[in-house]
This record gives structure tokens, sequence and C-alpha cells, in this order.
């Protein structure tokens, strides 16, 4: 009977952690206005890497989007799968001598604890991997950037938009 009642609470327990650690993922779906940058005025790498002034963010139980205006004038949509896989797709970039040529995109995600990591590669030699928060009200972005010249690591403070 006693062992019974051991079983009984170890499941109860692990049902009880389980379901708080679900929870401890935030909804960091909105809109999202850049607010400061850490280094003051970071300006990207090269343009790689550069902060948008608005990000909107869709999360859902299997995916988070996250549309900028970062790349030119043209908005685009980065799509993350949550279980960890890879998405990949074909997008065009404009090149440092102004062609526009066909990029092959890799993004990745995962939680740790509250924090989802982002990772985002492309075939031009670019990485980049963000780390965000929500914390207070403000979104926090720690990304680091990695291309063919120089290297860079910011934090990016967003506040949500109306």
């Amino acid at each position: 009977m006693m062992m019974k009642r051991m079983t009984l609470l170890l499941i109860a327990l692990s049902v009880g952690v389980s379901a708080a650690w679900a929870q401890a993922k935030p909804d960091l779906s909105g809109t999202w206005n850049l607010s400061g940058t850490n280094p003051p005025n970071y300006p990207g790498s090269a343009g790689w890497g550069v902060p948008s002034p608005t990000l909107v963010v869709k999360q859902g139980p299997t995916e988070v989007a996250i549309e900028s205006g970062q790349y030119g004038a043209r908005q685009m949509t980065v799509v993350y799968k949550l279980d960890g896989s890879d998405t990949i797709w074909d997008a065009p970039s404009m090149t440092q001598s102004g062609t526009t040529a066909i990029v092959k995109w890799r993004t990745k995600a995962r939680w740790d604890g509250n924090k989802l990591i982002l990772f985002t590669w492309n075939t031009a030699l670019n990485q980049m991997r963000d780390v965000l928060t929500v914390s207070n009200g403000a979104l926090t972005i720690v990304r680091g950037t990695e291309q063919p010249g120089p290297s860079t690591n910011a934090t990016l403070t967003y506040t949500r938009g109306r």
C-alpha cells in the first residue's frame, strides 16, 4: 500500500513539473519596436544582423514566424520550427556589388527554459544566433553574428507596439 502511494505521488509530481515546464515558455507574439541597442547605435555587421526597427512575431505551438524589414526595403518573414528541425528555403538577396542572387537560407530553433534560441544561416556564409527573452514587457535579443569579415555581438531591446 505504501509503495502504491509513493508511485502515485511520483506520477503526480512528474505531471506537475511537466505542466510547470510547459508554462515557462513565454508567448513572444506581437509587434515589437526597437527601443535600444548595446553597443549604442549598433549597425549590424556590413548589412548582416542589422536590427529591424519593428518585429512582428507570430508564435504557434509548432513554429514561430518573425517578420522584419531588416533586409532592404522589403519585409522578410523567417520561420523557425519549435521542434528543433531545420527549415530551408531559397530567397533573393542583394549582393555587395548591387546585383540580386538567390540565397539558400536555413533556420533552427530550440528552447532553453524560458529563452528561445534562434539560429539562422545562409549560403553567403552568414550566421546569426539570437537568444530571445521577455521580461517586464520588453523583448531582449542577444545577437551574435558571423560572416566573411567582422563578426559582431549586441543586445537589442524592443518594447511592445500598439
